[in-house]
């Protein structure tokens, strides 16, 4: 069941790319109808790892030595979940997105491919594997945004997305090479069995940490994001939902060698706040939906690779499952948000008064945060060591924080109030029942933490007083003055300037943005 769930979207693939210019429909239907069985798959081997059932798919060398290897243990199954899920969503949505398009069978056949490689990548139990299903999916993506291939901005995309990958891509490889050469085996589950130290061993680790931010997007990698907008909505959607996740997963998969190496958690560490940091500042400036949203994934990633670097890989995997979900929804769903937002915009808004502004501003933080210590108190947290699911509730209490004052803004009054704290005290309750159930299904297939408590308190203090005191600009005294700059310089530090055409862009039958 492994195999065909893992190598089936690539059947599918190579069909498409034989057939699917003449039978695009056809071809597309099926792409998705793959994707939703390995779905089924991935959720029956789900039920096999949670009985302690194995499930792996091995091939051996001479020497006796696993080479090629793929497992379903409950990490991978959780991933595969994911993988299968936003595929099957995302290519049923394209069978009538790209309806009567030229380019349906290419995308199609992509997106079986990109399947197929990411798939890989979650099973890995080898370095070969690992990095093989981490090019594949890197040219498959590339291949996507190929999809509009006329489009100056489009081929802009590809460029840009290709240098980045390329550069990421090699220093993964190289890493590889030096960690099956130093420590004798490419064996994933040998690595974490051996200790690790030595100058080779921290070098391949600042490699692999250089792969992980060119994929998810993190400084200085970030440019290439926000340019590939001219691609299709649904390869956008797979690309923001999926593909930018890999990062997470190649540290996790690969955490051995963070351990072994201060350096390479100091350089994730620190890209991930500088990333959550601009992400998020650029995203509030941005006008354009797709790229705000480009940008909110941007800072998102910023906040998974964070928590890479802080050795919190439940906190990681929760966040990255939730995260390729929702954000699948939210590309999917744009063109009626857009429509929405120009009907919305015609109707009076209220105009909530001093003293509504005065609870709004004590309410935002408080509702959220009481909810949040009520959920902790009733949901049982069971034994072991909860800090990755501490550190998520920290940033779960920010982004209520966040929709409580978008609430109460529209809703000013004693009724927003009541509203909201009845919405946040059920919703804030089922989060941390599903963070605890999840954490501890993960539990055993998960390495241990890599950071102290006191020194991941730290950090995880000063990256959310980094956003704190991003929001209190809006209070300062001289705040619009300070408004103002940061937001010139946000909007320029978020441009991407338009390519130059180099030839004049054919006509493109049926494209869509």
């Amino acid at each position: 069941m492994l195999g065909v769930s893992v190598l089936g979207p690539a059947a599918i693939a190579a069909l498409a790319a034989l057939a699917g210019r003449r039978n695009a429909r056809l071809v597309g239907r099926l792409g998705a109808v793959g994707s939703g069985l390995a779905f089924l798959g991935a959720a029956a081997l789900a039920v096999a790892s949670a009985r302690g059932d194995a499930v792996s798919v091995t091939a051996h060398g001479a020497d006796g030595q696993a080479i090629l290897a793929v497992s379903a243990d409950r990490l991978a199954v959780v991933l595969l979940m994911l993988v299968f899920g936003v595929s099957t969503i995302v290519q049923a949505f394209a069978v009538r997105y790209l309806a009567e398009d030229a380019r349906a069978g290419w995308f199609t056949a992509g997106a079986g491919l990109l399947t197929t490689g990411s798939a890989l990548l979650m099973t890995a139990q080898t370095l070969w594997v690992l990095a093989i299903g981490w090019t594949v999916a890197g040219v498959a993506l590339c291949l996507l945004l190929a999809t509009y291939w006329p489009l100056p901005a489009a081929r802009d995309g590809v460029r840009r997305t290709a240098t980045a990958f390329l550069i990421g891509d090699l220093a993964l490889w190289v890493a590889v090479g030096i960690v099956a050469t130093h420590a004798g085996t490419v064996d994933l589950g040998a690595l974490r069995a051996q200790p690790l130290a030595g100058t080779t061993v921290v070098i391949a680790a600042c490699l692999v940490v250089a792969a992980a931010l060119s994929r998810s997007a993190q400084i200085p990698f970030h440019r290439w994001l926000p340019a590939t907008l001219a691609a299709p909505t649904p390869v956008s959607a797979m690309l923001h939902a999926g593909v930018v996740n890999a990062g997470g997963i190649l540290l996790i998969k690969l955490s051995p060698l963070m351990a072994a190496s201060g350096l390479a958690q100091a350089l994730t560490i620190l890209a991930g706040i500088a990333t959550l940091a601009y992400g998020a500042v650029v995203m509030l400036v941005k006008p354009d939906i797709k790229g705000a949203l480009a940008h909110s994934t941007m800072a998102q990633m910023g906040f998974m690779i964070l928590t890479c670097g802080l050795g919190l890989w439940a906190a990681a995997v929760f966040h990255l499952v939730a995260h390729g979900f929702y954000k699948a929804t939210l590309f999917l769903s744009s063109g009626s948000a857009i429509a929405y937002r120009r009907r919305k915009v015609m109707l009076p808004a209220a105009t909530p008064t001093a003293s509504q502004r005065r609870v709004a501003l004590v309410a935002a933080p408080v509702l959220p945060a009481a909810a949040l210590g009520l959920a902790v108190a009733v949901v049982p947290s069971g034994p072991g060591d909860h800090l990755a699911e501490w550190a998520l509730l920290i940033f779960a209490w920010v982004t209520g924080t966040a929709a409580t004052w978008g609430w109460l803004a529209r809703r000013p009054g004693s009724g927003g109030v009541f509203g909201a704290a009845a919405f946040l005290l059920p919703a804030a309750t089922a989060y941390v029942g599903l963070v605890a159930t999840v954490g501890g299904f993960l539990a055993p297939a998960l390495p241990t933490a890599i950071l102290p408590a006191a020194a991941t308190w730290l950090i995880t203090g000063a990256a959310l007083t980094v956003l704190v005191g991003l929001g209190a600009v809006r209070w300062a005294p001289g705040g619009n003055r300070l408004q103002r700059t940061l937001y010139t310089r946000a909007l320029s530090a978020g441009h991407i300037a338009p390519p130059s055409p180099t030839r004049p862009a054919t006509a493109l039958t049926g494209a869509r943005s």
